[in-house]
């Protein structure tokens, strides 16, 4: 089994968090760069289902050369190899593009994500990986087993409100794995360091075959503006007997439906 874990690199601790004067992105600074949660339980479910079934796990991320970090605590976790796309894509378009042609070149049964990432929280990498590459896809999985035919997967997936389904996909597939699937391990600081010397594969656009252009194109939305929320009135404490404060609670509803 070849799954291939797509993770990304994440502002740690963020401080200044402010609207650029541009008014079409959010800046901030920040000292260090992580893993993004929801990936890290993707990463997870690879390294159970490895163990299961035996194989390689592969972490792959887009970015410059920050992103490593999170590949270093990828193969700090267990991973066997590690592929960074490097480019400084930022918008979800783009940098499935660019994950769906690395995917296809590195060869896969399976493609992990998390749900969404902690920055941009767009969700949208998963689908759009499975939609370029013509693959199966689930979002939400909670639970993966081998298939009762060969060249499947039986998959959980949530649908809301408590309720589940259960698929059996053929491979390749695609799969966004909900956070708590399983619960994360403890990663040792020796193994942390040893991950460091370890190598990382570097793929570049060119490489990829694939061109500005190309990214341009596979864009379909832009932000338009970025702006904080607008100010609140502040909560009204009532006091007094019940009835009376029933009374007046009755009619700020009826004032804020009208």
């Amino acid at each position: 089994m070849k799954i291939i874990v797509c993770v990304k690199a994440v502002p740690g601790l963020v401080s200044r968090l402010r609207v650029a004067k541009t008014q079409d992105k959010v800046e901030y600074e920040s000292g260090s760069v992580v893993i993004n949660e929801a990936d890290e339980y993707a990463l997870e479910a690879a390294l159970t289902l490895k163990k299961e079934l035996g194989g390689a796990v592969t972490v792959m991320t887009v970015g410059t050369l920050s992103a490593q970090q999170a590949l270093y605590a990828g193969l700090a976790r267990g991973a066997d190899a590690a592929i960074r796309i490097s480019t400084d894509l930022t918008d979800p378009a783009g940098i499935s593009t660019a994950l769906a042609e690395a995917v296809k070149t590195a060869g896969y049964d399976l493609v992990f994500t998390g749900m969404e990432s902690s920055d941009n929280m767009a969700a949208q990498v998963g689908g759009s990986i499975a939609g370029r590459l013509g693959s199966p896809f689930a979002y939400g999985v909670v639970e993966i087993k081998p298939g009762e035919r060969a060249g499947t997967v039986r998959v959980t997936k949530e649908v809301g409100g408590g309720v589940k389904q259960i698929l059996e996909m053929s491979l390749p597939a695609v799969l966004a794995i909900q956070s708590g699937i399983v619960p994360l391990t403890s990663v040792s600081l020796r193994k942390v360091m040893e991950a460091r010397s370890k190598p990382v594969q570097t793929l570049t656009l060119d490489g990829l075959r694939l061109s500005e252009k190309d990214l341009k194109e596979a864009r379909k939305f832009k932000i338009l503006s970025v702006f904080p929320p607008p100010q609140r009135s502040g909560a009204e404490v009532m006091e007094g007997e019940p009835s009376e404060m029933a009374r007046r609670l009755s009619e700020r509803i009826k004032e804020a439906l009208r």
